[in-house]
């Protein structure tokens, strides 16, 4: 009968880079001096790192977008009548505009520079899509003296799909014009928000907030056959 020699495995081993002395290989510490034999690796690696980084990049851009906004000294204070809510910016005057039943106006001027405005106009019935509107706005102003004419692009304002408005840039008399063309109370009332600015940095904080918080108010006198009359309020033709 043979026999088959069995052959042992020498353990392996590893010198501790403390002491200096051979220690088994799986050993987590030193047997003789105690130290640690594997060292930490990294969370992340090299690739993590520059995502983390990159994440850090743009917040802290998105926080200075906040702080500048914050610190530009525009402030906003609401609007409401009996068929409008809107915000108006602070020092902004009320024009006391009215239009005939079936339109809603408001409007509103920097006393201090007449070319920063803010025009409101809900009408009901609609008259069309806001494409549509705002398309017949630019052939209108194409044919009006002194108008450079910008672009013509579709919006979408919070809670709305894409499409669901229309905005329409031009210039006329040193000052910078956008219109906002969208439709409320589920589609049955024709909003048209004018914003203008002798500054286009100015324009560019107004299209941020007003078009979106200009909202009419869906049973009011104007949409609706209740009496609209309010002897306590002066009102003028808007021109």
């Amino acid at each position: 009968m043979s026999t088959q020699e069995q052959t042992v495995e020498a353990p392996r081993t590893r010198i501790c880079h403390n002491c200096s002395v051979e220690i088994h290989a799986a050993s987590a510490n030193c047997p003789y001096c105690g130290a640690r034999q594997f060292r930490h690796r990294p969370i992340l690696n090299w690739r993590g790192l520059l995502v983390c980084l990159a994440a850090v990049a743009v917040a802290v851009l998105v926080t200075r977008i906040i702080v500048d906004a914050s610190n530009s000294g525009l402030r906003y204070v609401l609007y409401r009548s009996s068929d409008l809510s809107a915000l108006e910016p602070t020092g902004y005057n009320d024009e006391l505009l009215a239009g005939p039943h079936g339109t809603a106006i408001a409007g509103f001027v920097n006393p201090s520079q007449t070319a920063d405005s803010e025009l409101i106009q809900a009408t009901k019935p609609v008259g069309g899509t806001p494409h549509s509107r705002a398309q017949a706005l630019a052939v209108k102003l194409r044919n009006t003296p002194g108008v450079a004419m910008g672009l013509l692009y579709s919006v979408a304002l919070p809670g709305e799909g894409p499409g669901s408005a229309w905005e329409l840039l031009y210039k006329l008399e040193g000052a910078d014009y956008a219109v906002f063309e969208f439709d409320a109370c589920s589609q049955t009332v024709g909003v048209a928000v004018t914003l203008s600015a002798a500054n286009i940095s100015l324009l560019d904080e107004l299209e941020l907030v007003l078009p979106q918080a200009a909202q009419p108010i869906c049973d009011g006198p104007d949409f609706s056959n209740r009496d609209r009359a309010d002897t306590s309020v002066p009102l003028r033709s808007a021109s």
